[in-house]
């Protein structure tokens, strides 16, 4: 009854409309007037819009906890996601901690490793909403707490849709308004399930050892600039709770951009940020440990700091300075040596090598 009750509310609304602005709506003769500008614009602002609110929402906020959002500024995004989208809160969150649990494994409501890279992007949504369901997520949607707002936004699903499809057709007419509800409608399984949870489980390079394929592809600057720095993938599965995604001095993170505006104006306040430092200061620990484990590294570091007039000890923690970025003069046969100890780290983790 309350479904019908909306239809009929707003087929009213779109009659009451027609008679008053004719069938373009108020805006809808200008993008008659330039369809593939407009339509191309509006894509990918409501687009980033969008994936920005799911990334700093749902995403790193309720799911992850690395940062913690004012919720006059949580509570807008949440209801521009219904609107948008019809998610909610509780399915996302539910489903995405379930994915983490058994990414690329069987298990994975969306793995482009379990079932091919077209299936991920073409029915990524359908496996999206089959997983809502699974009874492992189902007991994960009763642990999440929940506010009036959140519980009606997940009790009315499609209401959000159909009030702002209600309102682009009385905006933009009924082929324009329907043609940008559509878009509307789309921005989550072709950018967040399709871009993020396919692609980026598929190509692309890796930072950290995981047991899934995440990569990174953030390299796709544009791309990733409209997903809110997402696509940088394994940087997020390497480092779950991190509410920043940039971890090589290369890569960039809007999202992050936008949560440090955030806690600037007092909006938001960061909980677990892992960056380019910290990668740098893992690095370099790393590095020292497999001086310490290797033998021919050992000796070789001893006869450095010998030709240097150092102690090993010392010469070992200017390496290590250096290794985290901080300003330390080395040799070229010092740098030449740290270049092999890192390129052996990397092909030792790629091997899952370890020293007794």
């Amino acid at each position: 009854m309350k479904l019908l009750a909306l239809f009929t509310t707003a087929f009213a609304i779109i009659a009451f409309s027609f008679t008053q602005t004719g069938t373009y709506g108020f805006f809808g003769e200008f993008v008659a007037a330039h369809p593939i500008l407009f339509v191309s614009i509006y894509g990918c602002a409501i687009a980033h819009i969008t994936i920005t609110a799911m990334s700093l929402s749902y995403h790193r906020y309720h799911t992850h906890k690395g940062v913690v959002l004012n919720k006059w500024v949580d509570m807008p995004m949440q209801v521009w996601l219904w609107l948008i989208t019809s998610l909610n809160k509780v399915d996302w969150v539910a489903v995405h901690i379930f994915h983490h649990a058994h990414s690329d494994q069987e298990k994975d409501p969306h793995s482009p490793v379990q079932n091919g890279i077209w299936h991920a992007l073409a029915f990524g949504v359908f496996d999206y909403t089959k997983g809502k369901s699974l009874p492992e997520v189902m007991k994960i949607k009763k642990t999440i707490p929940v506010n009036k707002l959140e519980a009606f936004i997940q009790n009315n699903s499609f209401m959000g849709p159909t009030m702002m499809t209600v309102f682009m057709i009385v905006m933009f007419g009924p082929l324009w308004g329907g043609i940008l509800s559509l878009t509307n409608f789309l921005t989550s399984p072709i950018f967040a399930i399709g871009g993020v949870n396919a692609i980026a489980h598929w190509w692309g390079y890796r930072n950290h050892k995981t047991t899934d394929n995440s990569r990174n592809i953030g390299f796709l600057f544009p791309l990733n600039f409209i997903i809110c720095g997402e696509l940088d993938h394994n940087n997020h599965h390497g480092v779950m709770r991190s509410c920043s995604f940039r971890h090589r001095w290369f890569e960039f993170d809007i999202g992050y951009a936008y949560i440090k505006m955030l806690t600037a104006m007092k909006f938001a306040e960061v909980k677990n940020a892992y960056t380019p430092a910290t990668l740098k200061q893992e690095l370099s620990k790393k590095m020292s440990d497999l001086i310490e484990s290797d033998l021919r590294f050992k000796k070789r570091c001893e006869e450095l700091a010998h030709e240097l007039n150092m102690s090993y000890q010392e010469f070992k923690a200017r390496l290590e300075a250096y290794c985290r970025g901080e300003k330390v003069k080395l040799e070229r046969s010092c740098r030449d040596f740290m270049d092999e100890v890192i390129r052996t780290l990397k092909a030792n983790q790629r091997l899952n090598l370890k020293y007794a």
